[in-house]
């Protein structure tokens, strides 16, 4: 059986004036596979070391199953770490590292050992258990440091980035093993990593965090799909999410439309309600994030009709074996996420996000769809501006075998549901055009 964690606006300061963790409240339900994702240096370990007992908190609570766990020490928590380094004791053998625990609590020697071996063989390494951490490979050493935390059958897991030191082949078939071990023995467990790809394979729910504050928990799928900000858009998707500089505009009988630099792109009528949000935002900086597969070439085939035009020029062609990334230049001009400012803090925390907030502006302004002039035309490819520096702004899939080169003009057709848009500061405001909330 697991254990259910709450964090209560948990924070961490040290005496330099450094904050690693700063006001975060998440619960971990009993039995669930949590993965803390972000990059180095935001807190993810720190945080960890804080549920384990191994760093003290600076403000906020910590209960373990209901029961305050502040000034528990480490070995009254039920929880068992497993770390980067695996450390292992050199001169113990295998079976002696994953009978340890048990050793210390001064249990019966032989069941000691059958335990021991019990668990070595669920890991597929009861043939090394003679052997001394330095007659074992990297992914045994990795597999013993995993037995020695299942011998103690604990409630929590805590794993602080366990396979980071591996290959990636063996990372893969590691990952597929944690998971099996941590739903065999319901295990509530906390996963600590920097890789969205390892993340995503995981996680029942992952959490995203920058700079010590969460910006984000969901499923793996609705943080792809309906990232809270530009930052977990970025952070989150392989390749990187297109994030590109853009404005609204929508004038009051034509056509509303999504400039990127130097085209445009023409939303279909009638307007969504999410679209329709975008007009409290129009003639203002804003964020446009398109993901590769919202975009496909047009060479040989007909728009729908969510699906509008645009023209790149092929800058370079990136091959990755069962895929081709073609890097394009629209003429546009490439974002990066916005920083972000500590006194945002609480306000990415709050319900009373922007998407809440312009909802209720329209609902007392009374704004409506209007009939646009001329509809837009979807078979009209906008010309691109030349071929700048660099490697364009624009990546999308395409065939391994590609015979498309640089220099190349390619017709485009982008999915306008797919559009995520977010404010100058990077948080979303148009999270799903295809879903029309209620008002």
């Amino acid at each position: 059986m697991g254990s259910t964690i709450t964090l209560h606006h948990l924070a961490k300061t040290y005496p330099n004036g450094q904050t690693a963790v700063c006001q975060l409240s998440l619960t971990i339900e009993d039995g669930e596979f949590l993965v803390l994702l972000g990059p180095s240096g935001c807190g993810k370990s720190t945080l960890l070391r804080m549920i384990a007992g191994l760093e003290s908190i600076s403000e906020g609570e910590i209960h373990l199953d209901g029961r305050l766990a502040n000034d528990l020490e480490p070995s009254e928590r039920n929880v068992a770490m497993i770390f980067q380094n695996f450390a292992l004791y050199p001169n113990m053998t295998t079976a002696q590292n994953i009978g340890f625990p048990l050793a210390v609590q001064k249990q019966d020697p032989a069941q000691v050992e059958s335990h021991a071996a019990s668990v070595a063989q669920t890991l597929g390494i009861d043939h090394l258990l003679q052997r001394t951490p330095g007659q074992l490979s990297g992914g045994e050493r990795q597999r013993v440091a995993m037995g020695r935390a299942v011998v103690r059958r604990p409630s929590v897991f805590l794993m602080d980035e366990p396979l980071s030191s591996l290959d990636a082949r063996l990372r893969a078939r590691l990952r597929t093993e944690i998971l099996s071990i941590t739903r065999r023995t319901g295990a509530t467990t906390i996963y600590v990593t920097h890789d969205q790809a390892e993340a995503m394979a995981l996680g029942d729910r992952v959490a995203v965090l920058r700079g010590g504050i969460l910006q984000q928990v969901d499923s793996p799928r609705n943080l792809y799909a309906l990232p809270a900000n530009a930052f977990v858009a970025s952070f989150v998707g392989t390749p990187r999410i297109n994030l590109l500089h853009g404005t609204v505009h929508a004038p009051v009988d034509g056509v509303m439309t999504v400039s990127l630099g130097a085209q445009q792109l023409a939303l279909p009528y009638p307007l969504t309600r999410d679209h329709q949000m975008l007009r409290v935002v129009q003639g203002q900086p804003l964020l446009i994030g398109l993901r590769p597969e919202a975009i496909r070439l047009a060479e040989h085939s007909r728009a729908t009709p969510f699906e509008r035009p645009l023209t790149g020029i092929v800058e370079h062609v990136e091959f990755q074996g069962h895929e081709a990334l073609l890097h394009l230049s629209l003429g546009g001009q490439q974002a990066d996420v916005p920083p972000q400012p500590s006194a945002l803090a609480p306000h990415l925390q709050s319900r009373w996000s922007a998407t809440a907030l312009i909802q209720r502006v329209l609902r007392r302004s009374g704004l409506f769809n209007r009939r646009p002039l001329s509809p837009p035309g979807p078979d009209h490819f906008p010309t691109p501006a030349p071929i700048r520096s660099g490697i364009g702004e624009l990546v999308v899939r395409d065939e391994p075998s590609s015979p498309h080169r640089r220099g190349q003009h390619l017709p485009l057709l982008v999915d306008v549901r797919n559009l995520l848009i977010f404010d100058h500061h990077g948080e979303r405001i148009s999270p799903d055009p295809t879903r029309t909330p209620e008002l």
